[in-house]
This record gives C-alpha cells, sequence and structure tokens, in this order.
C-alpha cells in the first residue's frame, strides 16, 4: 500500500463500477479518496467497501453537470482531506438510445455532452486551483476508444462526446504542465459491465465483438483501476497529455 501513499484524490462517478473499483485500488495503495456520485445509496456503498477494506474515504453526493453543486463537492473533499493531489473525471453516461446523428434527439446529445463533457469542465475548473496549491498533481479524464475508431452500432453523441473529453486533455496539458499538474485521459474499449453487455446480448454479437480483440477478452473495471492508479501516481510524473487507449488490441487489429 504506497502506489499513492499520502495522496488525496477526488473520483467522480464513485457509485458506478468503474468508480467503485478505482476507489478500492487507489485507497489500497494508500490515497484517502473523496467519492463524489449522484446517487446517495451507491456512493455510500462505495465507501463503505473501502472503509471495510482498511481504507479511508467520504461520501459526497453531486450532480456534476450541476456548476453550484460541484463547487461544494469539492469544497467539502478538500476540507475532508487536508487538499487534493488527484481529480479523477470518471463520470459519465452511454444511453442504450444513442445512435447515429442523422436521427439525432437534441435533448439526448444535451443530456450526454452535460454530464460526459461539461461535467469534466465543470471538475477541473474547481479541483485545479487546490492542485496547483499541493504543489502539483493529476487530473484523469475519461475518454473512449470511440473518440479515434468508428463503430458499427452507432452511438454518435457518446462519441463525440469523447472525441471532446481526448482534444481538451491535450489542450490542458500544455495549460497545466507549468503548473506541474498532468492531464492525461483513458481511453477504454468495452468494460465488461452489464450495462456495456446490454450492447451485445446475444451471443452471435459477443462472438462477433469479442473477435476483433487480439487478447481474448474484454476489459474489465480493474484493468481500468490499475491504469487510473499508474496514471495518477509519480510513476507517471513525466506523462502528460496524452490519452491512453486500453481496448485489448482491438484498435491495432485490422479484420
Amino acid at each position: 500500500m504506497d502506489y499513492l501513499t499520502g495522496r488525496r484524490a477526488l473520483i467522480t462517478g464513485a457509485g458506478g463500477a468503474i468508480g467503485r473499483a478505482t476507489a478500492l485500488t487507489f485507497a489500497r495503495e494508500g490515497c484517502r479518496v473523496a467519492a463524489v456520485d449522484i446517487s446517495r445509496s451507491a456512493v455510500m456503498e462505495t465507501v463503505a467497501l473501502v472503509q471495510e477494506a482498511g481504507g479511508e474515504a467520504v461520501a459526497l453526493v453531486a450532480d456534476v453537470a450541476d456548476e453550484a453543486q460541484v463547487r461544494v463537492a469539492v469544497d467539502s473533499a478538500v476540507g475532508s482531506l487536508g487538499g487534493l493531489d488527484a481529480l479523477f473525471n470518471n463520470a459519465g453516461i452511454m444511453p442504450h438510445q444513442d445512435e447515429s446523428l442523422l436521427q439525432a434527439d437534441a435533448d439526448l446529445w444535451d443530456l450526454i455532452f452535460n454530464i460526459n463533457v461539461r461535467g469534466a469542465v465543470n471538475l477541473t475548473k474547481w479541483a485545479t486551483p487546490h492542485l496547483v496549491a499541493a504543489g502539483g498533481g493529476s487530473v484523469l479524464n475519461m475518454s473512449s476508444f470511440l473518440a479515434f475508431l468508428g463503430c458499427s452500432h452507432p452511438q454518435d453523441a457518446y462519441t463525440a462526446s469523447k472525441g471532446a473529453i481526448a482534444a481538451m486533455t491535450r489542450a490542458l496539458a500544455v495549460q497545466l504542465g507549468p503548473q506541474h499538474v498532468r492531464v492525461n485521459a483513458l481511453a477504454p474499449g468495452p468494460i465488461a459491465t452489464p450495462h456495456v453487455e446490454a450492447f451485445f446480448a446475444e451471443p452471435e454479437e459477443r462472438a462477433i465483438r469479442l473477435a476483433r480483440y487480439p487478447l481474448g477478452r474484454f476489459g474489465t473495471v480493474q484493468d481500468v483501476a490499475e491504469l487510473a492508479c499508474f496514471l495518477s501516481s509519480d510513476a507517471s510524473s513525466w506523462l502528460t497529455g496524452q490519452v491512453v487507449v486500453l481496448d485489448g488490441g482491438a484498435s491495432v487489429n485490422y479484420v
């Protein structure tokens, strides 16, 4: 338990599968965690699991799309932890009803962008001064391998939002580097959660998808959590402005 010893991290979407796994992993590595989610019951469960495992965490409830709520959550996190060294903008949505922009639902596009993009903007805006005050730190955003690949099952609002995150990551890395704040992003392929697996519920659909992955499996929440831990630690201290694809080799497999 020393990869993140003494660090203080704020993780959004901490009541979900990836956020929960990341909170547990960060705590395992010695980090104190401010877990943020829109669902009180979900984030309380995450914090309870962290504490049962011997870690330290505080639960905060906020809608990341609401800047006023975000400001309060960041202030509460800093007050509880005594500062902030890392931010993981993990909160996001990928609605099953998202489809081609040729049939775009404007309200759905607004919802996805408000959470996936504006949420990251809000958190980064209010957390960055605290990272700078700590002498530097890490901002980690959640993009997707769909920011770089076309998809045979269109999810265009989600894809566009994750492309925006990738671009924002590179821009912020240049801006914040002189203040010793690194900015990177994760770009996972399909992670085997019930929500994602519902996109290919039929065995035939699953087999078609799985054939695209040279490593022969979909990702797990722990795959994401471990990479998030590395990117938030000093082990990646000379890494910034990168969107790291985590997809079992799918993006380099021409089939």
